[in-house]
């Protein structure tokens, strides 16, 4: 089954996956490695990010995240896709997602999804007496079952961030992938140091798949920003298509 770019967006979004990145104005000088996170805490970092977008090596535009806390538990997770150069005649309007979900005993469940853009709108609500995610997909009502701890393609970042802070590390998560709830396996690799605009940073990589896709994710988590990652890659039979690159964090 081809993974749709809800899944895409796990890329390009967080940069896919997880939860508090940061801004120049608090990044390390060139050649230092930044501290390591304080004690893991059972709610998320507010943050705004931003990620150099590259398609098959080229810069293709940036990807913008903010995590707001809106009430006490309650936040919206936000992100905005900009294309550059001839990639704009493509995409004429910056694509936007937006995720509101509360926490709760550092448990992430999500309330409402919302993407845009090229045909794949989606607007989704999650209501987890009735155990079921409605709303619009691609033009089509939607109506599915939620399977325990459903995540939407933003909130599923925030997740995999309070486990591994938790040091919980997570194996899969079941997730509105556009109009269907796919599960994806994730699987922890090696640690690498990785050099980056914010300087050095420690790593340990996690693809994320689909079984029966032909896509993996490849996620470098960066433990000095509380589990984003410092670098993410969509690659298709092994050959890297979209890559995330960390530019900037600031925490809130």
């Amino acid at each position: 089954m081809a993974v749709r770019r809800a899944e895409r967006a796990v890329i390009a979004v967080a940069l896919l996956a997880a939860g508090a990145a940061g801004h120049g104005a608090h990044a390390a000088p060139a050649g230092q490695t930044l501290p390591q996170p304080p004690t893991p805490a059972a709610r998320p970092v507010q943050f705004v990010a931003t990620y150099k977008i590259s398609w098959h090596g080229v810069t293709a535009g940036s990807s913008t995240l903010e995590l707001r806390e809106t009430a006490p538990q309650s936040y919206l997770y936000t992100s905005t896709d900009t294309a550059y150069g001839v990639f704009r005649l493509a995409f004429h309007h910056p694509l936007r997602q937006s995720s509101r979900f509360k926490v709760a005993a550092g448990e992430v469940e999500p309330l409402a999804f919302e993407a845009g853009g090229v045909g794949n709108e989606v607007m989704a609500q999650f209501d987890w007496k009735s155990g079921r995610v409605t709303g619009m997909a691609k033009g089509k009502l939607l109506d599915l079952k939620l399977q325990p701890g459903t995540q939407d393609p933003l909130s599923v970042q925030i997740a995999i961030m309070l486990k591994l802070q938790a040091r919980d590390a997570p194996a899969s998560f079941w997730m509105l992938n556009t109009d269907e709830i796919d599960r994806f396996q994730y699987v922890r690799h090696e640690e690498s140091t990785l050099d980056t605009p914010l300087g050095k940073l420690r790593t340990i990589l996690y693809t994320s798949h689909q079984a029966g896709s032909t896509k993996t994710t490849y996620l470098w988590l960066a433990p000095a920003l509380h589990y984003m990652p410092a670098r993410a890659e969509q690659r298709v039979q092994g050959n890297t298509q979209v890559a995330l690159e960390i530019a900037a964090f600031r925490p809130q």
